[in-house]
């Protein structure tokens, strides 16, 4: 009989802990679940302007010259930021200077002016991003064309 309370309290106890533990284990999931987060209608169009920006590249690659490049890019300029305060002439400069290098690749002669053309691109979102949001600048810097491809 003693024998049988000592089990019965064992595994009373084990599953006390473990229901215990379970739960535990689920509020920390919980706390480790990250807000929604609604992209700002900018990050939208940065998101959209490097995947053109790669299909360019593929085209530049190919040997194909673009002649143009989706319209949407120019909302660049207008497009709601995830901090307004953040839209200063700095950016107004970089966002300026990114479309004159999307119009020198739709410009470009040869495949070598594109490349130069779309690396320049590439650096004026990098040097974007160095000042403003630094998360994508890994994704951006992979973008750049060699030379010798």
């Amino acid at each position: 009989m003693l024998k049988k309370l000592i089990i019965m309290g064992c595994l009373a106890g084990a599953s006390f802990f473990i229901a215990c533990n379970n739960q535990q284990k689920q509020t920390e999931n919980t706390a480790e679940e990250p807000d929604m987060y609604e992209a700002s209608e900018l990050a939208i169009l940065m998101r959209n302007m490097y995947k053109g920006n790669l299909e360019i590249r593929k085209q530049i690659m190919a040997g194909e010259l673009p002649d143009d490049f989706p319209q949407e890019f120019y909302k660049i300029h207008t497009a709601k930021a995830t901090k307004p305060e953040d839209i200063n002439e700095t950016y107004k400069a970089l966002a300026d200077q990114y479309l004159q290098n999307m119009e020198r690749i739709a410009r470009a002669g040869n495949q070598q002016e594109a490349k130069i053309a779309y690396n320049d691109m590439v650096m004026t979102c990098a040097s974007c991003h160095q000042i403003y949001c630094q998360g994508p600048l890994p994704k951006i810097r992979k973008m750049k064309i060699k030379m010798d491809e």
